[in-house]
């Protein structure tokens, strides 16, 4: 009898096949976003967002197993949302699981998406401060961050004196793998933020 892990897996094979996912085994894949998710631990109700979702990593995995929370799947790629789109029905979590199409950074600031989640979730978006400027946007005041870090990277990854320009703070990290870094909206950012993607690659905050 098929099961819902069966579903995921020919999903995110697709994936895979398509260059929306990394390579390597599946289950090595789905293992990682279950840890994502250990460590995020949304709670009944909230609202959760997953950065550049591309191949659907966490985001797929986390929405299957709680289908008490809200997800929104963001992405800037037409063909990566469209399989966001298409893994949403086929798994049948349209429910409680939203994708959106543009530039996070963008989107940060419609009125649907400015300080409106609980928590953002990142596996592979962009360099911690592209990250952590974004998510300032996003994330409600106490909301929380957690990305998943590369193996040999630390805590100085996150600089307290920009991130508090950010109104975020740097929480912890787990250990020793996989590795997460967990960050928190403490206070409002300057309107500013987050600028445009093309300012925040050029002009990073750290």
């Amino acid at each position: 009898m098929a099961t819902a892990d069966d579903g995921l897996l020919t999903v995110l094979g697709r994936s895979q096949r398509q260059g929306f996912l990394g390579p390597g085994n599946l289950l090595t894949h789905v293992t990682h976003a279950r840890a994502h998710e250990a460590v995020a631990q949304p709670m009944t109700g909230q609202r959760w967002c997953d950065l550049g979702s591309g191949g659907g990593v966490p985001g797929l995995v986390m929405a299957l197993g709680r289908p008490d929370v809200e997800f929104v799947l963001l992405d800037r790629s037409q063909r990566r949302v469209s399989f966001l789109d298409t893994a949403v029905r086929e798994l049948k979590l349209a429910g409680h699981v939203a994708v959106a199409l543009g530039d996070a950074a963008e989107l940060a600031r419609r009125p649907e998406h400015r300080y409106a989640y609980d928590g953002v979730v990142s596996r592979a978006f962009g360099p911690p401060a592209a990250v952590a400027e974004c998510s300032a946007g996003l994330l409600q005041l106490g909301g929380r961050l957690v990305v998943s870090e590369p193996p040999g990277s630390d805590e100085t990854r996150w600089p307290a004196e920009p991130l508090a320009r950010l109104g975020m703070r740097f929480v912890h990290r787990t250990g020793p793998a996989p590795v997460f870094a967990v960050l928190e909206r403490r206070a409002t950012p300057d309107t500013a933020y987050p600028r445009t993607w093309k300012q925040i690659r050029k002009r990073p905050l750290f």
